[in-house]
């Protein structure tokens, strides 16, 4: 099966995050693309983490009643990877041609890949061509990390269709719907439960991936450390709300002390990406992701990096109809649909 979904009718996007599954549906139609279905249905702690399917029982489950919510006809279904099981690689080959590429990929790949290539479903996407070399992005994902997610798929009578890397799903929601920024060179940061990824982008390619252990869980764990509150009370804390019980000032201490953490990640990937590509500067950062809800994230992000930061809107370029998504609605889902709505925009 292809990392990299060819063309065809749409898929159903499903993005299975650490604290919730998502699913969008969308619709092509004269010059765009119409939303049909968004919904998320919550998972407990630990089910997921960091991608890998801890409990299938529990996310099959979850993900049979969210479908059974939405009424879904579509079987035919992209998902996404990410993680320290999925690799994502610029490489550099001597210039072949498509046939001696396809003949020599095992090879070539095997000196930049950190596992066994037997264990790996690969897919890659030539990036140029000059006149004695070619450059190619690598994607690697580990066979047991992907038959998880087939599996998980069939078990809920789904149809797995396309295996895709969060950060491509988010670059496809990112062009979709800033089509004037896509010629600019972007950072696109998604901030998940447990995981945070960073794509640099620029007329459509990827130039540099980076995918790091840390996440909305973190500011969970502080806050509930330092202030002796449950995980339910924890995550409403950092997102701003039920701040009547506690000092407001000692949650802001402690978001805002996890905050420059996260910022400081994200600069010093930035600063290596700089490092390589000194001649281009970054124009915006687009954040994604429920850790985006994050109060006052975006400032300390912006400070720190010294680039202009924004969230994301998945929505901003879709047709939507306000008797079936509620503007409060989209709003809420915004941050947390940025891979769903990616997936959905692959076809099979």
């Amino acid at each position: 099966m292809a990392l990299l979904g060819k063309k065809g009718r749409l898929a159903l996007g499903i993005d299975v995050g650490s604290s919730s599954i998502k699913l969008v549906e969308l619709k092509e139609e004269a010059g765009g693309y119409r939303l049909l279905r968004l919904a998320s249905y919550p998972l407990p702690p630990g089910a997921v983490v960091e991608r890998s399917i801890m409990d299938s029982t529990i996310v099959v489950e979850a993900l049979r009643s969210l479908l059974s919510s939405q009424k879904v006809r579509n079987r035919k279904v992209a998902v996404a990877v990410a993680g320290h099981s999925v690799i994502v690689k610029k490489v550099v080959f001597p210039k072949m041609t498509p046939k001696e590429l396809e003949e020599n990929l095992l090879v070539e790949a095997e000196r930049y890949i950190p596992f066994d290539i037997k264990d790996v479903n690969l897919d890659y996407h030539v990036v140029s061509k000059g006149e004695e070399e070619m450059e190619v992005l690598l994607v690697a994902a580990k066979r047991d990390l992907v038959e998880d997610y087939i599996s998980l798929l069939r078990e809920a009578r789904l149809e797995p269709a396309v295996i895709d890397v969060d950060v491509f799903a988010i670059q496809s929601a990112f062009e979709l719907n800033y089509p004037q920024e896509v010629g600019d060179l972007m950072a696109l940061c998604d901030i998940g439960a447990s995981i945070m990824s960073i794509n640099v982008v620029k007329g459509g390619e990827s130039l540099f991936t980076r995918d790091i252990s840390i996440g909305g869980n973190l500011y969970t764990e502080e806050l509930q450390k330092e202030l002796g509150v449950s995980f339910e009370e924890a995550e409403g804390l950092k997102l701003g709300r039920g701040t009547e019980k506690v000092e407001p000032t000692k949650v802001e201490r402690i978001v805002d002390r996890v905050s420059h953490m996260v910022s400081m990640e994200i600069a010093k990937s930035l600063d290596f990406f700089s490092a390589t590509y000194p001649e281009d500067r970054i124009r915006k950062l687009y954040l994604t992701g429920g850790t985006s809800k994050v109060p006052r994230l975006k400032d300390i992000i912006e400070e720190r990096t010294k680039i202009p930061v924004e969230v994301l809107n998945p929505f901003n370029n879709l047709v939507t109809d306000t008797r079936e998504f509620s503007p409060e609605y989209l709003q809420e889902m915004a941050p947390l649909a940025a891979v769903g709505v990616g997936l959905a925009l692959r076809k099979v």
